[in-house]
């Protein structure tokens, strides 16, 4: 069946079955909705007039890949988020998903984007193409009363983010995590260049000549059934010391309310500079980030080497869950690092000297190649990840790094 771009003339038909299929409400009638998909995505979709008993001028299923950057290893890689799968009711149970997620899988290869993500509601359906899961969105429920303890930092002071200021806190975030896995690089058009809006503040941190050493951004709720009335979804400072003045500034909401519900990465340093042991994990469902590698040579070049690492593996990687030649994940790679740099290239020949050879499935090469996790970990998950001990110990070192983590959701 075939699968095509979707243009400005089928997105309110797109929109209205994503809307009744993941909720919400889309009304094309009003002045304040949108009439065509965003100039950062590819739109691709399946007519079901193309399908027995389809009508026309209906959407049988349709995606929207997000052009996005990521960090990555102390790099940046070209990412496919993918956003809105859905296939309509009358069309389900004819194998719509399975063409289409395929698509979306050649589409990223084929616009350069070295990896795939998204936010599954199922992750089972999306493994079966490739997808692993790699992280989970994480908050802490912290009492404020455990906050007001911390004491002044000297030589520092906060400010309020406006208009103008917003470009530094935007400088900042790149900044701060920019030696993550994972964190989106939150650049036009996907992102818009002011304030958030819908309620969203922040505080920039500096020191004494006006220099940014770090942010805090929350949004005011009403008290939810937990006793929760701030939603804090950054805290993100250079040192130790920046971490503990911005939650020490989270301490003097304690006047209006007792609990904030704090956002943090998979191995946030801001958990070190938590005081007490009042905070608890939030107990909604933590959404689930799933990552699939599109273009291996691609991810692998993108990153940093350890400056001190040098030599060169074998990387095999398998890949059965789509068609050969719809992606670049597959193959016989020749990985090498020399002082900072990796090379990743299709093996051809020349393969003297190499310290031996590691073989993943698709899914240990998804989880691996994000950063953070060991082949001991993939083995533990019972993905296939086998390597000649030399080989081994150089791909952990090449990959080493923080366990991913995602701050937004599409």
């Amino acid at each position: 069946m075939p699968v095509r771009d979707l243009t400005a003339q089928d997105f309110v038909t797109y929109k209205t079955m994503s809307s009744g299929a993941f909720g919400g409400s889309y009304d094309p009638s009003s002045a304040a909705a949108p009439q065509d998909f965003s100039p950062g995505e590819t739109a691709i979709g399946i007519d079901a007039s193309a399908l027995p008993g389809g009508l026309d001028g209906v959407i049988a299923a349709g995606a929207r890949i997000r052009h996005d950057q990521i960090a990555l290893g102390g790099g940046l890689v070209r990412c496919g988020g993918v956003a809105g799968l859905v296939v309509h009711p009358a069309h389900r149970g004819d194998g719509l998903f399975g063409t289409l997620l395929t698509a979306v899988i050649a589409r990223c290869a084929a616009e350069g984007m070295a990896v795939s993500m998204l936010y599954p509601s199922h992750p089972a359906l999306y493994r079966r193409y490739g997808y692993q899961v790699v992280a989970r969105g994480q908050s802490l429920i912290v009492p404020l009363v455990d906050l007001q303890r911390i004491p002044a930092v000297p030589h520092r002071r906060l400010v309020p983010v406006t208009a103008d200021s917003m470009p530094r806190l935007r400088d900042l975030y790149h900044r701060l995590s920019a030696d993550d896995n994972g964190m989106l690089r939150r650049e036009p058009p996907l992102f818009a260049d002011g304030l958030p809006g819908a309620g969203w503040s922040a505080l920039l941190l500096q020191d004494e000549s006006g220099t940014d050493h770090g942010y805090l951004s929350w949004t005011r709720r009403r008290e939810d059934p937990h006793g929760v009335g701030l939603d804090v979804h950054e805290l993100l400072g250079r040192t130790r010391s920046d971490r503990l003045a911005l939650l020490r500034s989270l301490g003097s909401w304690s006047t209006v309310t007792e609990l904030v519900r704090l956002r943090v990465r998979t191995e946030d340093p801001v958990l070190d500079a938590l005081p007490g042991a009042g905070a608890r994990p939030s107990p909604e469902p933590a959404p689930l980030v799933m990552t699939r590698v599109i273009d291996t040579a691609a991810t692998l070049r993108a990153r940093r080497a350890p400056e001190q690492l040098a030599g060169s593996i074998r990387l095999v990687v398998e890949d059965s869950t789509v068609p050969e030649g719809d992606c670049r994940a597959a193959g016989s790679f020749l990985v090498s690092a020399h002082s900072g740099t990796i090379a990743a290239e299709p093996e051809g020949g020349g393969s003297a000297g190499l310290l031996g050879t590691v073989r993943l499935d698709i899914h240990a090469a998804s989880l691996l190649l994000m950063g953070g996790r060991s082949l001991a970990d993939a083995r533990r998950l019972d993905l296939t990840a086998a390597a000649d001990p030399a080989a081994e110990t150089f791909l952990d070192a090449l990959l080493a790094g923080p366990r991913p983590s995602v701050m937004d959701a599409f």
